[in-house]
């Protein structure tokens, strides 16, 4: 059995305050893993937890109890490092340095070989929209130039694992496509993404699976398809449907839809048999029966929503 690249097991962090002795609960019992290859959203209202998470996934912080691996290591251990790359939320460069001089120092970090380096950094920063402006001094870089620079030197070592917080802050909508178009091709290449994010309908589009933290519980954890899945209604498209059928359906609480590529039908799934039969004896063909999913942000809003807007 291949091990998690990520692993959480009952982990509990407390924040103390030094006058006063008041303690502040961050993480209570947090556990969910995430397998090799996979693109795990992580997600809550600010307070949660998820930066006190990630802080202690990356060996920044220890929690007081529980168990974490990293690719099989603790967290900080430079061997899970040397595979790992990074984009914390805030984050700031010299900005003295240009972006090749940045990225440069990065290969050296990363011990990426001297006469790779160049083609790399070339690579690295077209994929993230940067060419061209290599010789700019960072300090004259707009928000979003920064953040794709900060895509860009997570990718040096060729990480087997990425964790990103926040990565298309500050990127305008076609910045955020491109985000997400190199993140799908990383996916596709085999990457573990570790991925915090509030723009949750391009995490919907990314992600395999989501852990959902609110008050520094876990509160909903699986695969995205199961926890999308409603359970009690199915979609029936046909190609043509009369009218005395869809007044009938409407009045037994089905919800009835007319297009030019035909009649979609919202019905409770323990009437779907009863529909295709209907269909079939007037003659429709029946061209596509689905469960009706909904949507990452209507579960969102269900579990944590109103922490969320306080």
């Amino acid at each position: 059995m291949t091990a998690a690249a990520i692993e959480f097991e009952r982990v509990t962090k407390t924040y103390r305050k030094r006058l006063g002795g008041q303690e502040i609960p961050a993480l209570t019992e947090v556990s969910f893993s995430v397998a090799p290859g996979r693109v795990c959203a992580f997600l809550g209202p600010n307070g949660a937890g998820k930066t006190t998470s990630i802080s202690i996934l990356m060996g920044f912080l220890y929690a007081d109890w529980g168990k974490i691996r990293v690719l099989g290591c603790d967290p900080g251990d430079v061997k899970a490092k040397r595979r790992i790359g990074f984009v914390p939320e805030n984050f700031s460069f010299y900005k003295h340095l240009n972006a090749e001089k940045l990225m440069r120092f990065h290969a050296r970090l990363a011990e990426v070989a001297e006469e790779a380096t160049s083609g790399l950094i070339r690579d690295l920063l077209a994929k993230v929209r940067l060419s061209g402006y290599e010789k700019l001094k960072i300090g004259r870089y707009s928000r979003g130039m920064v953040q794709r620079l900060g895509i860009a030197q997570s990718l040096i070592g060729d990480p087997e694992l990425l964790v990103l917080d926040e990565p298309t802050s500050g990127l305008d909508p076609s910045g955020r496509k491109e985000v997400r178009d190199l993140l799908l091709a990383l996916k596709n290449a085999g990457k573990t993404i570790f991925l915090s994010s509030h723009l949750l309908s391009e995490v919907e589009q990314l992600s395999d699976e989501a852990v959902i933290i609110d008050r520094g519980r876990v509160v909903r954890a699986g695969a995205m398809k199961d926890l999308l899945e409603t359970g009690n209604q199915v979609e029936v498209v046909a190609t043509e449907i009369n009218e005395e059928l869809a007044t009938v359906l409407r009045e037994l609480g089905a919800k009835v839809e007319r297009s030019s590529q035909g009649v979609r039908i919202i019905v409770g799934s323990e009437r779907k048999r009863e529909l295709v039969e209907r269909l079939w004896l007037q003659g429709s063909d029946v061209v596509r029966l689905n469960p009706v999913k909904g949507t990452l942000e209507d579960l969102y809003m269900k579990l944590v929503g109103k922490n969320d807007a306080a």
